[in-house]
């Protein structure tokens, strides 16, 4: 271990989450960090590669065909602020189509993966709140924004960077089931930049983490949601599997060898001192 020096590539999160109680037109994910980066699903966030699967009220996938989420919002960096352009007509279709699958009480099947900036930040999964509704609710007419608050899910997988052999994800497998009160859940990751050398010395970087689970009960007026803070570590894991030199395994062989003939040497003059003195007590 030592202490990270390097300028790393961006960081890559890989997830396959499933919310058997979330629709897909209704799942929101944003990713937010301390830098001001705030994208979404619905904001032609060019940096997440993020499918969606629906799924029926029994947790059975929906076709072959993914949910794409409507690209209702832009978000324009002008260097002193961010303004956001909405497409009302798209807005309207994501609507209908979040309707649509709260009446059949759909889920959603969610894997894929974002490359996000080196710095601590929030995965945000909630409900899609549609902004540009609640500034101009006129346009609602006679729909509605689906309230759901079930926010249970399972973690199927939950990964920084690419595999290596002996990776430990702690929260793949991960089951979380809301019995009675809505509740919101969120996970404190320490990431660890680790770099991974094979037997034929190529490396590998990528990360480990560990985690701390915390729970809360959903308070009036917010929406349920499923957060997921990561935070880096400045210190570097280095594993390497390759095996030693063959000037390394000659000093090791020697060293055992040179010690093994000092111990026979030391046990053949106590052996031969004991002799002697045996032999002179007679």
């Amino acid at each position: 271990m030592s202490v990270d020096l390097a300028r790393r590539h961006a960081l890559t999160i890989n997830i396959v989450i499933t919310f058997p109680a979330v629709p897909c037109a209704v799942l929101s994910i944003d990713v937010l960090d301390i830098s001001g980066t705030a994208e979404n699903d619905a904001s032609y966030a060019h940096h997440m590669h993020i499918h969606k699967m629906r799924l029926d009220a029994a947790g059975k996938q929906i076709g072959r065909v993914e949910y794409h989420t409507p690209q209702s919002q832009q978000i324009m960096d002008t260097g002193a602020e961010q303004l956001v352009s909405v497409n009302i007509q798209e807005a309207m279709q994501h609507l209908v189509d979040m309707e649509d699958e709260a009446d059949h009480q759909e889920g959603c099947h969610v894997y894929g993966s974002m490359d996000v900036k080196r710095v601590a930040g929030r995965l945000h999964m909630s409900i899609h709140q549609n902004m540009v509704f609640q500034m101009l609710p006129q346009l609602l007419g006679s729909h509605h924004i689906p309230k759901v608050l079930n926010m249970s899910h399972s973690i199927k997988h939950l990964s920084f960077g690419p595999f290596f052999p002996g990776q430990l994800n702690p929260l793949d497998g991960y089951v979380r089931t809301v019995a009675k009160e809505p509740t919101s859940f969120k996970y404190f990751l320490k990431v660890v930049p680790t770099e991974y050398y094979n037997r034929l010395g190529h490396v590998t970087e990528t990360h480990q983490y560990s985690v701390t689970e915390y729970t809360q009960p959903l308070e009036p007026g917010y929406a349920p949601a499923l957060d997921i803070h990561y935070d880096l570590s400045p210190i570097v894991m280095t594993i390497n599997e390759r095996p030693p030199s063959l000037l390394h395994f000659v000093v090791r062989l020697c060293a055992v060898v040179g010690g093994a003939f000092a111990i026979t040497r030391m046990t053949d003059r106590w052996v031969d001192w004991f002799v002697r003195l045996v032999t002179k007590s007679k």
